[in-house]
């Protein structure tokens, strides 16, 4: 008997065909609500595609479009940032990471509005490749700002030229307007190329204007005599009298020197003359609480912009910390016991030249959008009043006397005579940790100067670190200063006083000093240099010397003879030739209006006494 079950081959086809089915039923169950999502997810990822669209970045350029930084692709279809100036602002302006994001400076700074928002386009491929933009890129805006480019041009060589000069670590300047707090130019060197793959930035990249915190020395006696007059404690005439060259107050007090004896002084003379000692003293009668009060106000101890990466903000000890002991408020006055940044100084410096306001500085000018139309538009920024306009304008006279016969003699400009400068010289010395003592072998040098002292169009500050063998303020970051300054007004682009090219000239054979010369002296120079003279008035000493204005190209030298005892004929000259002389006889001048000595207090030949005031009355010509 066979066992064995027969499966009939129709059977088998039916049997077959149902287990198919059978899996094809699950596998539809499967894909079509089982595992939906990730079968739909992988079906997708076949035939459709994502890609970013790239968001042009905004550019950045000066006051005037010259461009600093722009894009620029290659045949990939990748992306760089080019900085068409090179070395020129690379510290404010900045860099630009391997990701497309700003690293430091402005770039980084400004990196959200600058980058834009990349679009995005899909692809679909099927028969066909076919491929869509479903969100549109946003280019970045456009910074302009306030800084331009032929000042920074100037500013920077000047400071390379500077550094080898005076052997020293590194220097830094800033020039800004001061009544709408403008920052015009901006720089330090050494510095470096944002363009550079290879080179390292590091010490190069910091932008030493807002991030070096220092002590200021002498030039922070400008807010010690701020505080003094607009508190009324110290009238601006009061003689201290002779303290001899060093000042101990008490048996066990560590005394305070001045460099020279220089006998009894007003402050203006104080000023003059840089002396610790009668800053000390006035700022033991203005007292801790007050004198805080005008640092802080005129901006110290604080940040002055949030669009400045690594601003420091410098130190500013509170009134009980310089009541703890009975010598760190008499220091501060002269400029110890407090640490600001160059930035800081110059905006207070701004405050005194434009009347007594204190400006926040502006570095941004504008935003444009691709079609470079402006977008937004920045407006100075007034902080607040600090000091009244007499207060300002007395110090405004101080600076011009430390320019004119004071510790800043050589930032007088042979080239541009007629712009009268003001200023204060500054050498403080760097203070070592690991002593915790002062090293009087590294200094910081500084000058903060107003061009010009009345009107001002330009507060420059130039600092100087570590300079060899010259170190004092005067004769290291003056001298620069003035070059920064003869740069700018004989520069076609950026000189206020074009009519003066025409008349002073770079070469002239009449750029010389004949201030102080004897007649016979005056003659023999002019002679040797083939410089055309004429003498007005008697005497045996040149007072004064002008451009011919008759359209001779030649030099006007005022004759007269200078008695400290007797007052000075000092009608029909310049200002700067007036201060020049009262300099020399060392008493204290006060003046209104333009132009030249119409009217003057004491009369000519009027015999001087000890604290007697010269006030003089000047107006233009024609």
């Amino acid at each position: 008997m066979n066992n064995k079950v027969q499966i009939e081959p129709l059977a088998f086809i039916k049997w077959l065909l149902m287990s198919l089915i059978a899996i094809l039923a699950w596998q539809t169950i499967n894909i079509q609500v089982v595992n939906r999502e990730v079968y739909q997810t992988q079906t997708e990822s076949m035939v459709v595609s994502t890609k970013n669209v790239h968001a042009d970045r905004g550019r950045i350029l000066d006051r005037n479009g010259n461009v600093f930084a722009d894009n620029v692709s290659d045949s990939a279809n990748n992306y760089s940032r080019l900085f068409l100036q090179g070395k020129l602002a690379s510290q404010l302006i900045g860099k630009v990471g391997h990701d497309g994001k700003g690293s430091m400076g402005l770039e980084l700074t400004f990196d959200e509005k600058l980058r834009g928002v990349s679009g995005l386009r899909v692809g679909v491929k099927d028969l066909y490749t076919r491929s869509r933009e479903v969100a549109k890129a946003e280019p970045g805006m456009s910074l302009v700002l306030t800084i331009d480019k032929n000042i920074q041009e100037i500013v920077e060589r000047e400071l390379k030229d500077g550094v080898e000069e005076f052997d020293a670590k590194s220097a830094s300047a800033v020039v800004v307007e001061p009544y709408t707090g403008e920052i015009l130019a901006m720089a330090s060197y050494p510095t470096f190329d944002p363009n550079s793959k290879t080179q390292g930035v590091g010490r190069m990249s910091k932008n030493d204007i807002v991030s070096m915190s220092y002590e200021p020395g002498s030039t922070f006696k400008v807010i010690t005599a701020a505080a003094a007059i607009e508190n009324k404690v110290v009238d601006p005439a009061r003689v201290y009298e002779n303290e001899g060259k060093c000042w101990k107050w008490n048996p066990k007090s560590e005394k305070i020197c001045d460099t020279h004896i220089y006998g009894d002084m007003d402050m203006s003379e104080a000023m003059v003359q840089s002396s610790n000692i009668v800053f000390a003293k006035i700022a033991d009668e203005v007292g801790a609480d007050k004198l805080y009060h005008m640092a802080r106000s005129f901006g110290f101890g604080m940040p002055t912009s949030e669009f400045f990466a690594g601003e420091e903000n410098g130190r500013l000890l509170k009134p009980y910390e310089l009541k703890r002991d009975d010598r760190t408020l008499k220091t501060m006055g002269f400029g110890h016991a407090v640490s600001v940044t160059p930035i800081q100084m110059a905006m207070a410096y701004a405050a005194v030249a434009n009347g007594g306001v204190l400006m926040e500085p502006m570095i941004v000018r504008e935003w444009r959008d691709a079609q470079d139309s402006v977008v937004e538009k920045r407006a100075p920024t007034p902080v607040r009043r600090v000091i009244s306009e007499s207060t300002a304008s007395t110090i405004r006279s101080m600076l011009y006397r430390v320019v004119n016969s004071g510790t800043a003699k050589k930032v007088v400009s042979k080239k541009i005579p007629d712009v009268l400068f003001g200023g204060k010289t500054g050498t403080a010395e760097k203070f070592n940790q690991e002593t915790q003592k002062y090293d009087r072998d590294h200094q910081v040098a500084s000058f903060i100067g107003l061009a010009p002292v009345e009107d001002t169009r330009y507060v420059c500050l130039v600092l100087v670190d570590d300079p060899q063998g010259k170190h004092v303020g005067g004769l290291t970051a003056g001298p620069i200063f003035r070059r920064i300054m003869e740069g700018i007004y004989y520069n076609p682009e950026t000189s206020p006083l074009s009519h003066n090219l025409a008349q002073v000239k770079p070469q002239n054979p009449c750029d010389v000093e004949f201030m102080g010369l004897t007649v016979d002296g005056a003659k023999k120079l002019a002679d040797d240099k083939g410089c055309k003279v004429t003498f007005v008035g008697e005497g045996n000493r040149v007072m004064s010397q002008n451009v011919d204005g008759t359209g001779d190209a030649g030099i006007v030298l005022s004759l007269g003879n200078v008695s400290a005892s007797r007052m000075p004929d000092l009608n029909g000259l310049s200002l700067r030739d007036a201060m020049e002389i009262m300099g020399n006889i060392r008493v204290n001048v006060e003046y209104e209006g333009k132009g030249r000595v119409v009217a003057q207090s004491p009369k000519p030949e009027e015999e001087l006494r000890k604290g007697t005031i010269c006030k003089l009355t000047l107006k233009e010509r024609g």
